[in-house]
């Protein structure tokens, strides 16, 4: 049988692609107008909108243009939020003035709108399937604008939570989810419904982000976790049962893969919906070491990511995470992993991870001469981040075959025993020998239970596994 055997390869090669992907806009380096950025939006060409305390300004290539300097227009220059419409016109929210459009040529200031609705300290705006533009409104609620009708929904005159709005989403039947301070209302059009601490599992009422994805799931940030709301369970996640850097979650983006991407305060974490996740903060890449306010991904898939007196981050690559693992799943560390002529290897947990380009096609394999299953991970068109299935490797005899049930058999051969380690709770083992004779079965084998073969004869055998998942096989020698 194989021994494990272990490569190990230097970090600087792998360590040096953050580098690559990596861009960071401060006044000092660029000629953006602010470090502390609100707001960041991608029109249709692809120009990068950024909204700061100091102002607007516009990234279109390498190129940046002011819109706070000697603006007569843009009277605020502390921008909450932007947004896009239908037609390409911008929304800009701002602390003092309300809520201004902008074409590309001409601005529009809602000043009678602003004062009949109070419209001040503008927190979010969202666009709904039907080109319908929702205005979030920090202390007065909510405003919706379609062309020139205007109409407000208060806490007193509607079913809406409270007047304190922090987020909007939309939903794929275009209902409007509206984030609270006091927890988060639904408006289907007509009739409203709110979560709250006293009927949901809402850990608190302070809710700065939501978004919602392509199954229509809600991933609800308030600042004690992140919630999933599938419209009928609840599950949290914070800094105690999971890798969350810090409990308070700023804003929340879900890029093509499905992958949720939170902005916290302490960094951006990464998660897959389920069970994995991914951190970036200052030790793991070139985020600086400040709160994370706002975040976007664009049409090209790269990320933007506004941050508290840290400028403006961009992220051009995808992840790539995994993990590799013994037989008993304990993790492997120290173990080279390559992806083309890129390498990483594992840490203290088994993990690795890759920075690569989008669309992106590759494969990942544990370089050892130890049993892995599966050999490699094939991957076509990265186009989000990407959690790879764990490697197993081990010492062990990996069973073969299209069965999708993992099956590792472990040899104990000076005891005189096997066992055979299942993803499911029982199987079918059966022995045949070399003339294809079924010399023994085990009808109903136990996951890790030990079968006994000192007493068989010695020879070549093909040991069958099967269970719900299907078939699965391996050949040894009984010497």
């Amino acid at each position: 049988m194989k021994r494990l055997g272990f490569i190990i390869s230097c970090l600087f090669a792998f360590s040096a692609v953050y580098a690559q992907n990596w861009t960071v806009y401060t006044v000092r380096s660029s000629e953006i107008v602010g470090d502390d950025v609100m707001a960041v939006s991608a029109d249709a060409k692809g120009a990068v909108w950024v909204g700061t305390t100091l102002g607007l300004c516009r990234l279109s290539g390498r190129t940046w243009t002011d819109y706070a300097m000697f603006n007569q227009k843009l009277k605020d220059q502390f921008i909450n939020c932007i947004a896009i419409d239908h037609r390409g016109v911008l929304w800009i929210g701002t602390d003092d003035y309300g809520v201004f459009e902008f074409n590309g040529t001409h601005w529009t200031e809602h000043q009678k709108e602003m004062q009949k609705y109070n419209m001040a300290l503008i927190r979010d705006i969202a666009v709904d399937r039907d080109g319908v533009v929702w205005i979030g409104v920090t202390l007065s609620g909510l405003v919706r604008c379609e062309g020139n009708s205007w109409q407000k929904f208060t806490a007193d005159a509607s079913g809406l939570k409270s007047d304190f709005i922090m987020d909007i989403a939309i939903d794929k039947d275009n209902a409007k989810w509206v984030a609270t301070n006091e927890g988060v209302s639904k408006f289907d059009g007509s009739s409203w419904t709110s979560y709250t601490t006293s009927n949901s599992k809402l850990p608190i009422g302070n809710v700065p982000a939501i978004a919602i994805d392509r199954k229509d799931v809600k991933w609800i940030g308030t600042i004690e976790g992140l919630c999933r709301f599938d419209g009928s369970s609840w599950q949290i996640f914070d800094t105690k049962n999971s890798p969350l850097p810090d409990n308070q979650i700023n804003a929340i983006c879900i890029d093509p893969r499905g992958a949720i991407w939170m902005a916290t305060q302490k960094g951006v974490a990464v998660f897959n919906g389920k069970d994995k996740w991914h951190i970036y903060n200052s030790k793991s890449s070139k985020m600086p070491n400040t709160p994370v306010r706002c975040m976007m991904i664009d049409q090209k898939g790269s990320k933007w990511f506004g941050t508290q007196g840290g400028g403006l981050v961009r992220f051009d690559g995808y992840g790539v995470k995994g993990r590799v693992v013994d037989e008993k799943g304990n993790p492997v560390s120290n173990l080279t992993v390559r992806c083309g002529s890129r390498s990483a290897v594992t840490d203290g947990d088994g993990l690795y991870y890759f920075e690569l380009p989008p669309d992106a096609a590759g494969e990942i394999t544990p370089v050892t001469d130890a049993t892995v299953e599966p050999a490699n991970y094939t991957f076509n068109s990265l186009n989000g981040f990407l959690f790879v299935k764990d490697f197993t490797i081990s010492s062990s005899l990996v069973a073969k075959g299209n069965s999708t049930e993992k099956v590792v058999v472990t040899p104990y051969l000076a005891e005189g025993y096997i066992t055979i380690s299942l993803e499911s709770a029982t199987g079918e083992v059966e022995f045949v020998n070399a003339k294809g004779e079924s010399v023994r079965t085990v009808a109903n084998y136990k996951n890790g239970a030990k079968i006994t073969i000192a007493k068989m004869p010695k020879g070549a055998y093909t040991l069958y596994i099967r269970t719900k998942k299907g078939e699965k096989s391996l050949q040894f020698n009984l010497k």
